[in-house]
């Protein structure tokens, strides 16, 4: 399982939550977050780990007891998707050598 921790700001208020990415894939993610983010909030998620940066407007699409689901919308530039790939294989790839590892 993927986990690593992100930045979430809500469209409306700017308020940044640091919160658990669980899962991700290029359309969306599962959010870990302390606090409740209604269905249908357009909020930013900004991921970065090791000198990548993706910037994504996303839309949350269901709520949980521990967290939300989202649909990504678009990124804040073009560029923002193909970090979005990027960042997707590091991940995937740090959690394979994690389980193989003796």
């Amino acid at each position: 399982m993927l986990s690593t921790t992100v930045v979430v700001r809500e469209a409306g208020t700017g308020a940044a939550i640091l919160v658990r990415l669980k899962n991700i894939s290029l359309s969306g993610c599962y959010l870990e977050t302390p606090r409740q983010i209604r269905v249908g909030t357009r909020i930013r998620v900004i991921l970065q780990t090791s000198g990548i940066h993706a910037d994504l407007w996303a839309i949350v699409q269901r709520c949980g007891d521990a967290g939300v689901g989202v649909r990504f919308t678009n990124g804040a530039t073009v560029e923002d998707w193909k970090c979005l790939e990027y960042l997707i294989r590091e991940l995937r790839d740090n959690a394979l050598a994690k389980n193989a590892a003796p």
